[in-house]
C-alpha cells in the first residue's frame, strides 16, 4: 500500500491486506486459547478484538496526521517485527499431540507455562481432548 503509484493500486492493496487480515484474525484468537491456561483462556482469548481495534484507531490518527503512503510505510515495521519474534514461539502443544509429537508437545507447555510449573494434568488434557 505505502508503495502504491495510483488510486487503484492503493485500493487493490487494502483489499488485499483486509483479506489476509480477515483470516488471520480467528487463527490469533484459536492460538491464543490452546497456549493459554484454563483460568486465563477467556479474558486473554476476548482481548484479541481490542487491541487489533486499538491498532486500527491508531493508524487512523496517524493517518489523520501524515499522507496516506507515509502512515502506510510507519505501520510496516510491526508486521515484520512480529513475523521475527513468531518464528522463536513454540507451535501449540495441541497442534503436536495432533501430529503426533508427544515431546514437542511438552516442551511447548513447558515454554509456555514455565519449567517449575507440573504440567503433568493439563497434558493429559490435552491429549483427551485431541483424541476426540
Amino acid at each position: 500500500v505505502a508503495s502504491s503509484q495510483n488510486l487503484a493500486m492503493m485500493l487493490i492493496g487494502r483489499f488485499l491486506a483486509g483479506f489476509a487480515a480477515a483470516g488471520y484474525s480467528p487463527n490469533i484468537q484459536i492460538y491464543v486459547a490452546e497456549i493459554t491456561q484454563t483460568k486465563h483462556r477467556g479474558w486473554l482469548s476476548a482481548l484479541t478484538v481490542p487491541i487489533m481495534a486499538i491498532g486500527v484507531l491508531l493508524m487512523y490518527t496517524i493517518g489523520s496526521w501524515l499522507p496516506w503512503h507515509l502512515a502506510a510505510a510507519v505501520c510496516t515495521p510491526v508486521p515484520c517485527m512480529l513475523a521475527v519474534t513468531l518464528s522463536f514461539f513454540y507451535d501449540s502443544p495441541y497442534w503436536y499431540f495432533h501430529i503426533g509429537k508427544e515431546k514437542s508437545a511438552h516442551s511447548a507447555i513447558e515454554q509456555f507455562r514455565g519449567s517449575d510449573c507440573n504440567v503433568v494434568s493439563e497434558v493429559f488434557q490435552i491429549q483427551e481432548h485431541v483424541r476426540r
